[in-house]
């Protein structure tokens, strides 16, 4: 953030300290330790981050998707930012932090996004989940004491798992934190993706250490980067359309 910023909220949850930041341009960030959970702007949508790069990723299928699914909510950006490309999609997101909802809808307006949200843990969600969805997006990210870490190691298993979310042509999307520790999870991440699906891009964004994953099983695989690119003039923000530009899309296979 620049300029002059003021703490707006501070709030203690059962798993995350929560810091409500507003900047001078009206910028209001939830920030957690080692990472910034949410941010949104009265505005504009994107923000140089991992959020637009998921964005990215969620619209590689070849039909704009029914349904999706979000695991980890967080404060909703990248659901504002996929529901101006996708307004008639069927969203469910699943938030284990009561405390995290609650200031979602205080300080982002999430519920002008007619989203389905449930609170509970992820991973109890998907065991009982007997739905299927076009698009399941994974960024579930806990606070470590200095970092964000993964709450569950990333193996073929856990990717096979989350395919069975899907319908049988849908995209699976899932956000990697890159270098230091969590080298050894991305690249596991990477090898996973390309041991279940055909067609697997990543993308990343300019101002953040992160890379996302998309994989498909779609016969005809994913859009290619320059149709992708060309979403850009959609938005009638000129810095929007400048960070979409600034996307890095890289094929895997």
């Amino acid at each position: 953030m620049n300029g002059f910023t003021r703490e707006i909220e501070i709030l203690h949850t059962d798993y995350n300290t929560v810091q409500v930041v507003e900047s001078e341009d009206g910028t209001i960030d939830f920030d957690v330790i080692g990472a910034t959970h949410a941010t949104w702007h009265p505005r504009l949508l994107l923000t140089g981050h991992a959020w637009d790069a998921i964005t990215a990723a969620a619209l590689m299928g070849r039909t704009p998707p029914r349904s999706l699914l979000l695991l980890g909510l967080g404060g909703g950006t990248v659901l504002r930012q996929l529901r101006f490309f996708l307004p008639d999609t069927r969203m469910t997101a699943v938030e284990i932090d009561s405390g995290m909802i609650r200031l979602a809808r205080k300080h982002m307006d999430i519920d002008s996004l007619a989203l389905e949200i449930i609170q509970e843990d992820a991973y109890i969600f998907l065991r009982d989940n007997t739905r299927r969805f076009d698009l399941v997006i994974d960024d579930l990210y806990r606070c470590g004491e200095t970092d964000v870490e993964r709450p569950a190691p990333v193996t073929p298993d856990a990717i096979a798992a989350l395919r069975e979310h899907l319908e049988p042509e849908g995209c699976l999307v899932m956000n990697f934190v890159l270098g230091g520790e969590h080298r050894k999870v991305h690249q596991a991440g990477r090898n996973a993706f390309c041991e279940h699906f055909p067609h697997v891009r990543a993308v990343q964004p300019p101002l953040s250490h992160n890379e996302i994953l998309v994989g498909t099983r779609h016969g005809e695989g994913l859009v290619a980067p320059r149709d992708l690119r060309t979403l850009s003039a959609r938005f009638p923000a000129p810095s929007d359309q400048k960070r979409w530009k600034e996307l890095r899309n890289l094929k895997l296979r």
